[in-house]
């Protein structure tokens, strides 16, 4: 079921597959799927975790180039699956988020549901309704080695520079909650991306909060190269506003007994359990990067 919180948003962009450039395809996919969809990254190692990426855009008929990188791993590259659509030129909306998971202490990799595979759903998901409906490049680029220290990102910003993006919208941990969070350390250049979220807040009356720190991911790498850039995430709001309170001063949280966000227990651990999932954060998920795709695709030149 919906949650109440989130039936606004579920609804605004019920559209069929014949709808004209500038107007975004309706969901492809139920919330249930998408759940099912997320439980598959479940995997023992990071190639069944790349094995499950590559079969996801392949039945969703997204064409894809796997881009390999030297990276830090020792048993050998890192992997980053990159996916196009819309013109071939001009300057492109990317979308990032990272499918590889944590190695624990005893070798074994966690499953990595709650940080980051649904994100990746969701994003796949919003390529498949954005695909041939924008007047801008969009590129999905689903990174590996994240949380060796953002080395994918930076692989792909090597590769193939910034001069051709035009923002970049970075999802990570997007898998239950009704608040979207959204990060504003992301450069003076990003004013226009996070005005453009906010807008969205209001239009669709969505719970949502902005963190002057947010925690690191993938998108300090384009920010830190001058690209207007936002990083989203969904969590229950209780939790968010915990979590905000947390980073804004990790010191003074601890020292005056603050209790840590249950999401810092839960990422990075065998806790990290496709259960903790909520079908209808996935589907909040998708129609959040969806609407800001379009909404970017028309304010941008």
């Amino acid at each position: 079921m919906i949650r109440h919180a989130l039936a606004p948003l579920m609804l605004a962009l019920s559209a069929c597959a014949s709808l004209p450039v500038g107007t975004a395809a309706g969901p492809t996919a139920t919330p249930v799927q998408l759940h099912q969809r997320v439980g598959s990254f479940a995997q023992p190692t990071q190639d069944g975790r790349l094995a499950a990426l590559k079969a996801q855009l392949d039945a969703a008929k997204l064409p894809y180039v796997v881009e390999d990188f030297a990276g830090k791993r020792t048993t050998g590259p890192g992997h980053n699956v990159v996916v196009r659509t819309g013109p071939e030129t001009g300057k492109a909306i990317l979308l990032t988020a990272h499918y590889d998971a944590v190695v624990l202490p005893d070798g074994k990799l966690v499953d990595g549901v709650v940080d980051n595979a649904a994100s990746v759903v969701s994003m796949i998901e919003t390529m498949q309704r954005v695909a041939g409906r924008t007047k801008h490049p969009v590129i999905l680029l689903v990174t590996d080695q994240e949380e060796l220290g953002l080395v994918g990102a930076k692989a792909y910003v090597e590769q193939h520079g910034t001069a051709n993006l035009a923002a970049v919208i970075n999802a990570d941990i997007n898998a239950y909650g009704d608040t979207l969070m959204h990060g504003l350390n992301n450069g003076a250049q990003s004013t226009g991306i996070t005005k453009a979220v906010r807008d969205l807040c209001t239009a669709e009356a969505m719970s949502c909060l902005d963190f002057p720190q947010y925690p690191p991911s993938d998108d300090l790498v384009f920010s830190g190269a001058g690209v207007p850039t936002v990083s989203l995430g969904f969590l229950p709001k209780t939790e968010a506003e915990a979590l905000k309170v947390f980073l804004a001063d990790p010191a003074a949280a601890m020292k005056a007994k603050t209790p840590m966000p249950a999401i810092l227990g839960l990422i990075h651990t065998a806790n990290d359990k496709i259960e903790k999932v909520e079908p209808a954060t996935l589907a909040a998920a998708a129609e959040v990067f969806t609407s800001l795709v379009m909404k970017l695709d028309t304010d941008l030149p």
